[in-house]
């Protein structure tokens, strides 16, 4: 069941930047923007420092926010910052590769 939750994670993160992507026209604005929803909504990581369970960090951050006022966490962005450098250069090399055929 853990298997179908984490897919449907991924599969509407993945909808939702691609029409997020459509908002705009500018081509550096769509990759942007694609990439901070994409990395936003799939990026996971450990709900406590020492633990085995993992959530989104949208989520993580949020529950944070309300309970320990906390604005910043420096666990859960370096993850996002990773992710969505990934994403961003991941994006650039297939629109290069595209160009080029």
């Amino acid at each position: 069941m853990i298997y179908l939750a984490w897919f449907l994670n991924f599969s509407l993160a993945l909808v939702i930047a691609l029409l997020i992507r459509k908002l705009f026209s500018n081509k550096i604005l769509k990759r942007i923007s694609y990439a901070v929803f994409l990395s936003l909504f799939i990026t996971s990581w450990f709900l406590h420092p020492g633990s085995r369970d993992m959530a989104p960090i949208l989520s993580i951050y949020l529950i944070d926010l309300l309970e320990s006022e906390n604005l910043i966490q420096m666990r859960l962005v370096r993850p996002f910052v990773l992710v969505f450098f990934l994403i961003l250069i991941l994006d650039f090399l297939i629109f290069r590769y595209k160009s080029k055929n």
